[in-house]
C-alpha cells in the first residue's frame, strides 16, 4: 500500500514538473503588466566590454537596465538623452519610445566600451 502511495505521489510530481513551462532566458526577462511590457536587462563588464553589447527591445517597452558592476561610471545613451552615473546598486529605467539603432557607452572608462540598443 505504501509503495502505491509513493508511486502516485511521484507521478503527480512528475506531471506537475513537466506541465510547467520553464522560462527561456536570453539576457533579458520580459514581464507583461496591463499591456505594458518591462524588459529587465542585467548589464556587466566582461573583459572591459559591455555584456550584452547589443540589446533589442520593442518600441514602447519600458527598459530597466540593472548594472552588475563594482565600479561607478557614466553610462550614456545620447539618442535618449541619458547620461547617468551608475554602479552595481543602480537601475536605469526608460521607455523605448523611438524606433532605431542607438549607441551606448561608458563615457569615463579608459577604453570607452560601447554597445547598441536596437528598438524595433
Amino acid at each position: 500500500m505504501m509503495k502505491w502511495i509513493i508511486t502516485i505521489f511521484a507521478l503527480m510530481l512528475l506531471v506537475t514538473a513537466c506541465s510547467t513551462e520553464a522560462p527561456i532566458f536570453e539576457g533579458k526577462e520580459t514581464v507583461n503588466v496591463e499591456d505594458q511590457t518591462t524588459v529587465d536587462i542585467e548589464v556587466r563588464f566582461v573583459d572591459e566590454l559591455f555584456d550584452p553589447n547589443t540589446i533589442t527591445v520593442n518600441e514602447g517597452d519600458t527598459v530597466k537596465l540593472h548594472f552588475l558592476v563594482a565600479d561607478q561610471f557614466i553610462f550614456s545613451l545620447p539618442g535618449y538623452g541619458i547620461f547617468e552615473t551608475v554602479n552595481g546598486n543602480n537601475y536605469l529605467e526608460f521607455v523605448a519610445d523611438k524606433e532605431g539603432v542607438f549607441d551606448f557607452s561608458c563615457d569615463d572608462c579608459a577604453n570607452k566600451p560601447t554597445g547598441v540598443l536596437n528598438v524595433v
